[in-house]
């Protein structure tokens, strides 16, 4: 990914989460931090101008190469980086009707067309639906991918 656009992910993340974001350019090496949050996601900049090793670390911790402590962890592309400092809001609210797709899961579930409400939303795509016949000592959490908005 260009520099530029890996800059304009980050910018645009930052608005759809509502928070402030600083950008931080050296020669070769980005910093971003987001207002609030503890860590901060670096990566180097390539002499094509591509982007490279995707780093997060706490933004006051340092490594030491004396001592073979190396601050924080390297992630396969910026979108888990993002998805980390910085996740995304529930597609569906706590209080949303949705309908389980018709998909394979959701037949050997037995699940499949059935309407639910959402009782708990978690950052990430889980959810946590009642629905009718629902036992209430075992309500486990549903991934986004196999709901959909009941119309």
């Amino acid at each position: 990914m260009k520099l530029e656009n890996a800059i304009k992910r980050i910018q645009k993340r930052a608005s759809i989460v509502g928070r402030e974001v600083e950008i931080d350019r050296s020669d070769r090496k980005v910093y971003a931090r987001f207002e609030g949050a503890s860590r901060e996601i670096s990566f180097w900049v390539n002499s094509d101008g591509h982007i490279s090793s995707p780093h997060i670390r706490r933004y006051d911790d340092h490594s030491d190469i004396m001592v073979d402590y190396f601050a924080g962890y390297h992630l396969d592309n910026l979108k888990q980086a993002l998805d980390s400092i910085a996740p995304l809001p529930p597609k569906y609210p706590v209080g949303s009707l949705v309908q389980f797709k018709d998909n394979k899961r959701n037949q050997r579930q037995r699940l499949a067309g059935k309407i639910a409400l959402v009782v708990v939303a978690e950052v990430g795509g889980n959810y946590k639906v009642q629905y009718p016949g629902s036992e209430d000592r075992w309500n486990p959490y549903y991934s986004e991918r196999d709901l959909e908005l009941a119309a």
